[in-house]
């Protein structure tokens, strides 16, 4: 039987701040569609997640994620952490940066549109990742990725691809190769690397499609590698990369697995969902994907 209840779990700071100029609006729309609704605002880092969890001992089973992908990240690991994923139904409003995983679906950033569809409720099971004892939902990078990812994140006059490209070009002055050896269910990779882009989702980096042809639903981790290349080829296959077209490439490997097994002599720059969690084990972890765990309204 369908909850009528809905938590909405908004990041006020997200894209940059735009999200808490919206909150009237998204008042005025819940109350046009009327829906019995609760809202909370997150005051701190993670603290999305601790109000997931409380809205799920509260007795709600419509969560809703009103940011960007790092709310999204923070609400999933609520909602997994709880023990009640298979029960609780996950919605998103696209307000963030990126909206890397809202892409996906073609979720729109219209209040009232994606209030719509919420309403429709209409339900996928979808595959969720995890490492360690942290969740993610739609990527997970390793290598020069996840360094321009850490610069992405204090750049504050951008947003979206944008922002992404510029933190590639700072990137690419530090640019060194990386070294791991990486295990997967099949397949052993264990050559001087670019990046690793693991996708459960299609896209990264702001509309970056890095594993275009991953599905949310189809029981494995899309991992792709490329390996050492200079600054300049780096810039020729960008546009390529924008359009999921570098696939054919040379220096581009695609591979499918349900487990990763990392190991590295020196911790490597890290990002789920363009977070930047700490890893108890840096030189040695492992990340594996649950298959159809979270109901996602879209």
């Amino acid at each position: 039987m369908r909850d009528k209840k809905w938590s909405f779990i908004v990041n006020s700071t997200a894209g940059r701040g735009k999200t808490g100029k919206k909150i009237s609006k998204l008042v005025t729309s819940l109350n046009k569609h009327k829906l019995d609704f609760e809202i909370e605002l997150t005051k701190a880092a993670q603290h999305a997640t601790q109000l997931a969890q409380d809205a799920i001992k509260k007795g709600f089973h419509n969560i809703i994620s009103v940011g960007g992908d790092g709310t999204l990240n923070e609400v999933v690991n609520g909602v997994m952490l709880s023990g009640k994923s298979e029960e609780i139904n996950v919605g998103i409003i696209p307000e963030g940066g990126g909206n890397d995983f809202a892409a996906n679906f073609n979720l729109s950033s219209n209040i009232d549109k994606a209030v719509s569809t919420l309403q429709k409720f209409m339900i996928k099971k979808i595959d969720v990742g995890k490492i360690e004892d942290r969740y993610f939902i739609n990527a997970l990078g390793i290598g020069f990725d996840a360094r321009a990812a850490q610069i992405s994140n204090k750049i504050k006059h951008l947003n979206g691809l944008p922002r992404y490209l510029l933190a590639v070009i700072k990137a690419l002055v530090s640019l060194k190769p990386f070294e791991a050896e990486v295990k997967l269910d099949n397949y052993t990779y264990n050559s001087p690397f670019l990046l690793i882009a693991i996708g459960n989702g299609k896209y990264t980096g702001g509309g970056f499609l890095l594993t275009p042809e991953a599905l949310i639903d189809d029981g494995f981790l899309d991992i792709c590698f490329i390996k050492t290349i200079t600054r300049r080829r780096i810039l020729s296959l960008l546009p390529s990369a924008i359009k999921g077209k570098h696939l054919k490439e040379p220096e581009v490997d695609l591979k499918q697995s349900k487990t990763i097994e990392v190991i590295t002599k020196t911790p490597l720059p890290f990002y789920t969902d363009g977070e930047l969690p700490v890893l108890t084990n840096p030189l040695h972890f492992k990340i594996e994907l649950l298959p159809k765990k979270l109901n996602l309204i879209c």
